[in-house]
C-alpha cells in the first residue's frame, strides 16, 4: 500500500470517527430537549390544574349580607359595645388570627370593659379577616362570623373576652379555623342560646357580612394593620412616647368623662 493512499484511509476513518461523534451529539441534544419539553409540558400541566382547583374552590357566595343586630354605621359595619351615649368613644380594628390584637386584649380588656360598666367608654369593633389571605386559612372569617353571631345573640363582650382569653395564637396555625373550637368558647358564654349560635356558625350566616366589613377596610387609607386603636381621631398605639397601659387608657377617658356626663 502506498504512503498516499494509507493517508487517504486514515484521513476517511478521521473523518468517519467525526462525523459519528457529532450524530452522537445531535441524538444527545435531541433526548435533552425532548426531557426539557416534557418537564416543561407537565410543569404547565400542574399549574393549570392547580389554577382550576383554586378558581373551582372559589365558589361566590351570593348569599344576602346579614348584618348582626345592633351593628351600627352606614352599612351597619361596626359592632358596639357599650353605651351609646357614653362620652368617650374607642374605636378599634381586630382581626382574629392577630396575635397582636390578642395582646392588645390580654393586657387592656379588663379596663376596657371596667370602663364601659362605669358608663364612660363605648367600644366601636372593626372585625377584619386578612390574615387569612395572607398565610391562608379560614379562621379569620369563621371566627368573625362567630362573633357577629354571638352580637346577634346578644352576647359578643361575653364571646370576645373568652374569644381572646387563650394566649395569643400563631397566625399559622388557624387555630379557629375549625368551627368546633369556636363552638367551644361558646359553651364558655353563660346565656348564650347555644342552638342558634350553633347554627350561625356551622352555617357561616354573616360571612356575607364579614367579607363586606373587610372590603370597606381594603378601601381606606387610614389603617393598614392591626390592632388599630383610635380616640378622637388618634391612633394611641402609634405614640411611642405614651405605650397604651391600662393606667393611661384610664387617664384619657377620665379626661373625656371630666368634660361631659353620659346622657347629656
Amino acid at each position: 500500500m502506498s504512503k498516499s493512499t494509507a493517508r487517504t484511509r486514515a484521513r476517511q476513518a478521521r473523518e468517519r470517527l467525526r462525523a459519528e461523534r457529532e450524530r452522537a451529539a445531535r441524538r444527545s441534544r435531541r433526548k435533552r430537549q425532548a426531557a426539557v419539553s416534557a418537564g416543561v409540558v407537565a410543569t404547565l400541566v400542574t399549574v393549570v390544574a392547580g389554577a382550576v382547583v383554586v378558581q373551582s374552590g372559589r365558589t361566590a357566595d351570593n348569599r344576602p349580607v346579614i348584618a348582626p343586630a345592633g351593628a351600627t354605621g352606614d352599612e351597619k359595619l361596626v359592632i358596639p359595645s357599650g353605651r351609646a351615649d357614653a362620652p368617650a368613644t374607642l374605636t378599634v380594628y381586630e382581626d382574629p388570627r392577630c396575635p397582636g390584637c390578642a395582646k392588645f386584649e390580654h393586657e387592656l380588656h379588663a379596663t376596657i370593659n371596667m370602663l364601659q360598666d362605669e358608663g364612660k367608654l363605648r367600644v366601636d369593633y372593626h372585625i377584619l379577616s386578612f390574615v387569612d389571605r395572607i398565610v391562608s386559612g379560614k379562621g379569620s372569617k369563621y371566627a368573625a362570623n362567630a362573633l357577629a353571631a354571638a352580637q346577634n345573640a346578644g352576647k359578643f363582650r361575653e364571646y370576645h373576652d373568652a374569644l381572646y382569653a387563650s394566649p395569643p395564637p400563631s397566625e399559622r396555625e388557624d387555630t379557629f379555623g375549625d368551627k368546633q373550637a369556636l363552638l367551644d368558647l361558646g359553651r364558655k358564654v353563660a346565656g348564650l342560646d347555644m342552638v342558634k349560635f350553633t347554627a350561625a356558625v356551622s352555617e357561616g350566616t354573616h360571612d356575607t357580612w364579614v367579607k363586606k366589613v373587610q372590603q370597606k377596610f381594603d378601601r381606606q387609607t387610614a389603617v393598614r394593620a392591626t390592632p388599630a386603636v383610635f380616640l378622637k381621631g388618634k391612633n394611641l398605639l402609634k405614640d411611642p412616647e405614651h405605650p397604651l397601659t391600662p393606667e393611661r387608657l384610664t387617664q384619657l377617658v377620665e379626661a373625656e368623662s371630666s368634660h361631659r356626663t353620659p346622657g347629656r
